[in-house]
């Protein structure tokens, strides 16, 4: 019991300590890794859990204030959080807000129809794909840097 109380005492504290080292993370992205990115400006996340899905939204953000130049930037979504964001009010007004030029969102219709989720429950501009796995490979073989956390 002891051991149990220890270790979840640990993931409690390596969870605050991520979530505080997150909020002091740079707003902006430095120069010289500006220069870097703006050599491949394709951009792919892959998520399938709401922080990551809201990371790579937030990620966005950050590399458009910073000068990155981005030609695509997608957002491949599937798993449980497609539930999520249809139920979840505050999580869907906040992807609504993301429909925007360069920035493409896509859900697996897989994950969709497993979880009784229809097009029109998504925020508008989101797209569907068959399937969210060969989604990623086909961005991947046109040369786009993918990233799934």
């Amino acid at each position: 019991m002891k051991k149990t109380i220890q270790f979840l005492s640990l993931v409690v504290a390596m969870i605050f300590s991520t979530v505080a080292l997150a909020q002091d993370a740079p707003k902006f992205i430095g120069k010289s890794v500006v220069e870097s990115l703006n050599k491949t400006p394709n951009y792919g996340f892959g998520v399938s859990a709401e922080r990551a899905m809201r990371s790579a939204f937030m990620m966005y953000d950050k590399m458009k204030k910073s000068g990155v130049e981005i030609n695509n930037y997608e957002i491949v979504i599937w798993g449980m959080v497609v539930r999520d964001i249809k139920e979840d009010k505050e999580l869907f007004d906040f992807l609504s807000k993301y429909s925007t030029d360069g920035l493409k969102v896509t859900v697996c219709s897989v994950a969709m129809n497993r979880l009784g989720i229809e097009k029109e429950d998504l925020p508008k501009g989101f797209e569907v794909v068959d399937d969210a796995y060969v989604r990623i490979f086909e961005l991947q073989a046109l040369g786009y840097n993918v990233l799934i956390p």
